[in-house]
């Protein structure tokens, strides 16, 4: 996936990077660009299920995957490394790096319009007019579904330029219900399996956030960054959404975000 000439420094961590629900490793393509011209050696990872035009088989597995097998999918990389690697997770992705932060060494964690922990319940009214359609449907919780078009320009793609929205809209597969579920309701979760034990967290961590987001609402952000307090840096962007991967000024927040890793990771020199 790299595209740069210059050798990835191997003084530096690995930078493991996590995507979100209905995505694929190729929504990584400018920040991995950006990371791999950095010297950082960038691994995208697919979460199960996540491919183009999946058979029925591979929809009647993602209807039963749980956010405890992304997790385990995204370990199960990282304990092949040399070195405790940085994770950086988008959305979903970045619920899955929190729980990776209790459960392996790493180097640092970077949360991009990160889901929220168990602690905090994540809904609010401003995501209805994209998730009510699947919400209603009794079988949520055992089938994989995906967002229409017009949904998930409402919902992730509401600070992208229409004429760059199609390739991220042709890109979008199916996500489990099932982890939908289990993340979508916060406290309201009686399995638990989103919860979080921030006491367990050693690692740097940042957090960024967009005011314009939808399906992940800035209050959402804020009640996390208070949630963790000192144990977690955050930043917020009042011209961005939730795509923070690709929206116009996306290069000034990898940017900054690189300067914050070098600091943080050992490599910052001012």
């Amino acid at each position: 996936m790299s595209e740069s000439n210059m050798p990835s420094n191997p003084a530096r961590p690995t930078i493991v990077m996590i995507h979100g629900m209905w995505c694929q490793p190729s929504v990584w393509r400018h920040w991995h660009r950006l990371l791999d011209t950095a010297g950082y050696h960038c691994l995208a990872i697919r979460l199960p299920g996540h491919r183009p035009d999946p058979d029925r088989r591979t929809l009647n597995l993602l209807g039963k995957t749980r956010l405890h097998d992304y997790v385990a999918t995204a370990r199960a990389v990282i304990e092949t490394l040399p070195r405790p690697p940085i994770v950086i997770g988008h959305s979903l992705g970045g619920l899955i790096a929190q729980k990776l932060a209790t459960e392996v060494p790493l180097a640092a964690a970077v949360l991009l319009n990160s889901a929220a922990p168990g602690a905090v319940f994540p809904l609010r009214p401003v995501a209805v007019p994209g998730i009510y359609r699947h919400f209603l449907h009794p079988n949520l919780r055992r089938q994989p579904f995906r967002l229409s078009d017009a949904e998930a320009r409402y919902l992730v793609l509401n600070k992208m330029p229409a004429n760059r929205q199609q390739p991220v809209l042709d890109g979008l597969v199916y996500e489990s219900g099932r982890v939908v579920y289990e993340v979508a309701f916060g406290p309201l979760n009686l399995m638990k399996t989103n919860t979080v034990d921030k006491e367990v967290i050693s690692c740097p961590m940042l957090s960024i956030a967009g005011q314009e987001d939808r399906i992940v609402p800035v209050s959402v952000s804020r009640n996390m960054a208070k949630w963790y307090d000192s144990r977690l840096e955050y930043w917020e962007y009042p011209e961005h959404a939730h795509w923070l991967l690709g929206e116009p000024g996306w290069d000034s927040v990898a940017n900054r975000t690189l300067k914050w890793l070098e600091k943080h990771t050992g490599g910052y020199h001012p």
